[in-house]
């Protein structure tokens, strides 16, 4: 598989760092059978290279050491030349060629199909452009996003624009759906939104259309309204540590400690595993696990893609001292989604 541009279907077990949040969820979706539109992710492995191999990276880092926070809007001056060589800049053949081939899967060889180009950040911030028709107009618009966010690389999603007959948002947790869907349909929509609501665990907001009879989820996103019902935090409840979440989910369970010497230890179904590192002795134990919390982080990208890939567990890292913290037989909350830990069971 590529590190600079994958195709939606394969992305659901990457690096977050390398394909984004949106991207990341959409293809969530499509491992879980929700039809999406077909597809690519332009990696920010895919910029990054872009930069390295025409030397901007270089100037890039110049502008940011000749900037001064006191000076008003000077980064952006600075920045003005750099944004204007890469409209100029040709991709290098090896990046444009991958980039083409990803195009002509559904392209074709007439570059008729219409797509949208969006931005997939871990932010709420997001560029978009409907509608674009050729390879040339795509390189255009994607080194138009890349202008506008060269102090933190972006991925970017090209997704096939499909021409809806019926259009609409709904809510996971409480449907309601366009006066135009056949009874079939509604089903169809409450089926999708129970898959989405069940993986994700709390509600999502989502877009979807109809074309041909055959329903496309176009994008989900954070709900931040009131819903019917949520997993809500009881007054005994305490938040204690929180970490970085890397397997989504909420667990609740007793805690089982793995110390450095842990090989010989053994866990019960059902408790939650919490240990000072990970170590390949340790994974047979976490299929059992209901959940994982580790202080460490992962040392790198291929050692977190190969525990996304095969342990689907909530999974938090990063939180220092929950192996000093609990203690075995405590009864714990893993909210995956979050990254937090609380005691006690959430009710």
């Amino acid at each position: 598989m590529s590190k600079f541009i994958v195709d939606i279907f394969d992305a659901h077990s990457l690096d977050l760092e390398l394909i984004g949040k949106k991207a990341h969820e959409l293809a969530q979706l499509k491992h879980l059978s929700v039809p999406i539109p077909n597809g690519f992710i332009i990696t920010t492995a895919f910029f990054q290279e872009f930069l390295t191999q025409t030397g901007i990276s270089k100037k890039i880092n110049e502008a940011d050491n000749m900037y001064h926070p006191s000076l008003k809007d000077s980064k952006d001056k600075l920045y003005e030349p750099i944004r204007k060589k890469i409209m100029h800049t040709q991709i290098p053949y090896n990046l444009s060629s991958e980039l083409h081939k990803f195009y002509k899967k559904f392209a074709g060889d007439f570059n008729e199909t219409s797509i949208n180009i969006f931005t997939s950040s871990n932010t709420n911030k997001i560029t978009h452009f409907s509608d674009i028709k050729g390879d040339a107009n795509m390189i255009l618009k994607i080194k138009s996003i890349w202008t506008s966010y060269l102090d933190k690389p972006v991925a970017i999603i090209v997704m096939q624009n499909i021409k809806a007959e019926i259009k609409g948002k709904v809510f996971t947790d409480i449907p309601t759906f366009d006066k135009n869907l056949t009874p079939k349909q509604i089903t169809e929509l409450i089926n999708y939104c129970k898959i989405i609501q069940n993986h994700f665990y709390f509600p999502k907001e989502i877009e979807y259309l109809v074309a041909k009879n055959k329903f496309y989820i176009t994008r989900i996103s954070l709900f931040t309204g009131a819903v019917k019902y949520s997993v809500k935090q009881s007054p005994q409840n305490k938040k204690l540590i929180k970490g970085i979440s890397i397997n989504t989910g909420i667990a609740t369970g007793p805690v089982k400690i793995f110390y450095k010497n842990h090989i010989n230890a053994r866990i019960k179904k059902g408790e939650i595993i919490i240990a000072s590192e990970i170590k390949p002795s340790l994974y047979n134990k976490i299929k059992n696990a209901k959940a994982v919390v580790i202080d460490s982080i992962f040392t790198n990208s291929q050692v977190k893609f190969f525990y996304r890939k095969n342990f689907k567990v909530p999974t938090i890292i990063g939180t220092k001292n929950a192996s000093i913290v609990f203690h075995n037989g405590n009864v714990v909350t893993v909210n995956g989604v979050s990254g937090e830990i609380y005691s006690g069971g959430i009710i």
